[in-house]
């Protein structure tokens, strides 16, 4: 299963928006406490709405918890019990200019696992967003 499911681009006078599907898989990745990088996402992103679908739950042999990175740690989703992480999840930016999320460099999106490593899931990030025209 390739890491980016799906990607998107439109490019409207120079911004390219673009919505993408990453996927994390136990099964491709592994589980390991630690970063675990899933897919590229570029330098200049303006990461503006995303969420986390669930395809299968998350499993650890302990009290795991996982944190999505871009730029930084945990700025897509704070530590959360993957008892927590269930259905749809939704990602900090949200819309709200304030919770805009930009790269400065070209980047992974990374999931954390921290506390006890993963034995199980799969589970899908989509992002929303844009580069923004260069000047």
């Amino acid at each position: 299963m390739p890491d980016v499911l799906a990607r998107r681009t439109i490019d409207e006078g120079g911004t390219k928006a673009f919505d993408m599907v990453a996927v994390y898989d136990f099964n491709v990745h592994g589980g390991a406490i630690g970063d675990i990088e899933i897919a590229p996402i570029p330098k200049d992103a303006v990461l503006t709405y995303g969420f986390i679908s669930v395809r299968q739950a998350l499993a650890s042999g302990g009290m795991a918890t996982v944190a999505i990175a871009s730029e930084a740690a945990a700025d897509l989703l704070a530590a959360t019990a993957i008892a927590s992480v269930t259905g749809f999840v939704a990602l900090i930016p949200d819309h709200a200019p304030a919770n805009f999320v930009q790269l400065t460099e070209d980047r992974k999106l990374r999931l954390t696992v921290a506390a006890a490593a993963l034995t199980a899931g799969v589970i899908e990030v989509r992002l929303c967003g844009y580069v923004p025209v260069e000047v």
